[in-house]
């Protein structure tokens, strides 16, 4: 059955308040404790990685071509830049232009050089390749920039270089054509080369170079440092920044210890007697299988005493009868047989004082929410029931001089109760 939780609590406040108060009380002082030593203790010095000295150089490579053959599509010498496409018959020839940054603050030995390469491939693999130099330049830059142009032929290159080697090959592989710009840097601290290029397609009408193209390559020495005390290394700041989640958590778990044990005292001592709070809390807890109707001071049944109300709910259970709720004399009995076992408690006129409804309240309640009236809805006994006239005796059958009606009273209707 169930049991509402904030009785459970005071329950549980009142039996184990004198233990649990203490310990709660220790550990909120253990994780303040550890809380301030985390903070307050000198931060560990940190072991970083930190990278200075730092060089970037950067190649990129473009193109343009000026109008020099005849065509509608353009003026004759007008420049066209970076074009997706370029058309032979008006463009014959292409610059290609290559430019080195470094960095202005030191001197950069640059080599650059503007290459053309030609391979012929077969599945992906070449098995004859031509590299050619089209330009080369090195030079010492102290301005942050270094420029290399070239010019290509490319409606020569088709009509006579190309069409020799795919001549030759024929359909055993392909023929690819590449432009590259490579540029090679050094400084009294660093060294590097630096490569992007570019796939020269060509067609009976036109070539096609895919630019601007750039590659980067970054230098720098890495050293370790310590750093104490966080950020800055001291001062506030550094404490802050040296306190660990951790810390933050136990300060935290020490707070919720602390007001745990404070409304655990207080509970505690607002119940004042916890036997007779006990007393009541059995009550609620086993309503379901207590009726209320009056129990005769004398009768024919040899009296059991029990010393607790959960041991005779037990008994209840057991043998499958309800408990009968004298509340006039505080008294609670199981009628087996020739046997009654009893409970004596005290009348329930103080019941509130523990936050408890009393026993008519909660008989009736349990009454209308089995959808019963004049009955008691497990046991079907109209004594039970609270209602003096609902039998033809004002006492009870338990009296020895009443006969008992003709089913057990005493036996649920409900077997799931």
């Amino acid at each position: 059955m169930r049991v509402d939780l904030l009785l459970r609590f005071k329950y549980l406040c009142g039996r184990y308040g004198r233990v649990l108060v203490p310990a709660l009380l220790l550990l909120a002082a253990l994780s303040f404790a550890s809380a301030a030593a985390g903070v307050t203790s000198e931060a560990e010095p940190q072991q970083v990685t930190v990278e200075t000295d730092s060089m970037t150089v950067e190649t990129a490579l473009s193109t343009e071509a000026t109008v020099t053959g005849n065509t509608t599509l353009y003026d004759r010498n007008d420049t066209l830049t970076g074009m997706p496409v370029y058309l032979r018959s008006a463009t014959p020839e292409v610059r290609l232009m290559a430019v080195t940054q470094t960095p202005s603050d030191r001197t950069v030995s640059v080599t650059q050089r503007i290459v053309l390469t030609l391979s012929a491939t077969r599945n992906g693999d070449v098995f004859w390749r031509d590299t050619r130099t089209l330009t080369a330049d090195s030079e010492a830059v102290t301005n942050g920039t270094m420029r290399t142009n070239a010019t290509l032929n490319v409606d020569r290159l088709a009509s006579q270089r190309l069409a020799n080697v795919t001549k030759e090959t024929g359909n055993v592989g392909t023929v690819r054509a590449e432009v590259s710009a490579v540029a090679i840097y050094e400084t009294d601290t660093y060294s590097g080369r630096t490569r992007t290029a570019t796939p020269l397609s060509i067609t009976d009408r036109a070539y096609e170079l895919e630019t601007p193209r750039r590659d980067q390559q970054t230098n720098a020495t890495t050293v370790r440092q310590t750093a104490a005390g966080g950020v800055d290394g001291s001062g506030f700041v550094g404490t802050l920044t040296g306190a660990t989640m951790r810390d933050v958590g136990t300060s935290l778990g020490g707070i919720a210890a602390f007001g745990l044990a404070v409304i655990v005292w207080f509970t505690s001592k607002r119940l004042g007697d916890f036997e007779a709070f006990r007393r009541r809390y059995d009550r609620v807890r086993y309503v379901e299988w207590i009726s209320r109707g009056s129990i005769p001071a004398t009768g024919k049944h040899v009296r059991v005493p029990v010393d607790r109300l959960v041991d005779l709910v037990d008994i209840a259970i057991d043998s499958e009868k309800r408990v009968i709720h004298d509340t006039s004399r505080g008294i609670y009995a199981v009628v087996d047989g020739t046997l009654m076992f009893e409970f004596r408690g005290d009348p329930d006129e103080n019941a509130e004082d523990f936050g408890f409804a009393s026993a008519a309240a909660l008989g009736e309640a349990f009454v209308q929410k089995n959808g019963s009236t004049g009955t008691d809805p497990a046991s079907g006994d109209p004594e039970a029931s609270g209602d003096p006239g609902a039998s033809g005796d004002p006492g009870s059958w338990f009296d020895s001089d009443a006969a008992p009606p003709s089913h057990d009273s005493d036996m649920p209707l409900n077997s799931d109760s």
